[in-house]
């Protein structure tokens, strides 16, 4: 009796085989390309690549906040990063913006922006897990996210990497809804 032949003439042994082989370069692809080394290829990245490196975020991979939260976040920024590969490529280049929404901050800072959520008290004063007065104050303004007073914390300065809270953000918030405080930074 004669062995089958699935697709191609290939037996089942052979055609197990490729599979194990196209799971295995998909798997290494997909690591490769969630590696910060790999966003660092691109001369478009090279500057968030180095103060990023500098900053104290540098043990955070890029995709641990640019992946967003859950597998749609992931799969999201995988399809953007596939969009951003292709314009490199082809001389499309435009200003890469990439916004990280509050839930991503919040999976390693503070546990949550719920006013009424009770922190651990073996936690306070540390400032990655407590809230402070400031972070209080913003927590119930819907406008008001991490990036918007953190801005260029990560990809901030070249030379150190973080960027200081500026001024004149909270006072061009603050004098758009008319809030007249003083301004303790």
């Amino acid at each position: 009796m004669a062995r089958r032949r699935l697709v191609f003439g290939l037996g089942i042994g052979a055609l197990v085989a490729v599979l194990v082989v196209a799971v295995l370069s998909v798997a290494v692809a997909n690591a490769y390309t969630s590696s910060s080394t790999f966003c660092a290829n691109c001369h478009e990245m090279a500057t968030r690549y180095v103060s990023w490196s500098r900053s104290g975020h540098e043990q955070v991979a890029c995709m641990d906040c640019h992946a967003g939260v859950g597998v749609g976040g992931y799969l999201k920024a995988k399809v953007g990063g596939v969009r951003q590969v292709i314009q490199h490529y082809f001389g499309d280049v435009e200003n890469i913006v990439a916004h990280v929404e509050d839930p991503v901050c919040l999976k390693c800072h503070y546990f949550s922006k719920d006013p009424q959520f009770s922190h651990d008290p073996q936690l306070l004063g540390d400032p990655i897990f407590t809230p402070t007065k400031l972070h209080r104050a913003h927590f119930g303004d819907e406008e008001s996210t991490c990036t918007t007073c953190h801005q260029g914390m990560v990809h901030g300065s070249l030379k150190t990497g973080d960027a200081p809270m500026r001024r004149a953000v909270c006072e061009q918030c603050h004098a758009r809804k008319k809030i007249y405080v003083e301004l303790d930074l």
